[in-house]
């Protein structure tokens, strides 16, 4: 583990814990993959209050991968 480890978002264990704020906040992070991972990890928890939060981060997103992973996860919790 490297000192910049620290400092990511361990978005499986926020998933695990159902920290739907704690994914939403990492939905604007940086790294696009920790950005990736949370939108999916949202997904998968289903939680209608993540809706808006993914929504916006739809808009302001520019890599289309991450961009993917957002619409899947609004396309989960729609299912819901």
């Amino acid at each position: 583990m490297g000192i910049f480890d620290l400092f990511t978002p361990n978005v499986e264990r926020m998933k695990g814990r159902k920290d739907v704020r704690g994914l939403i906040k990492a939905l604007k992070d940086e790294d696009l993959h920790v950005r990736s991972r949370a939108a999916r990890a949202l997904g998968e928890i289903k939680d209608a209050r993540a809706v808006e939060p993914l929504i916006q981060a739809l808009k302001e997103e520019e890599d289309e991968d991450v961009k993917e992973s957002i619409t899947d996860a609004l396309e989960e919790i729609k299912k819901s």
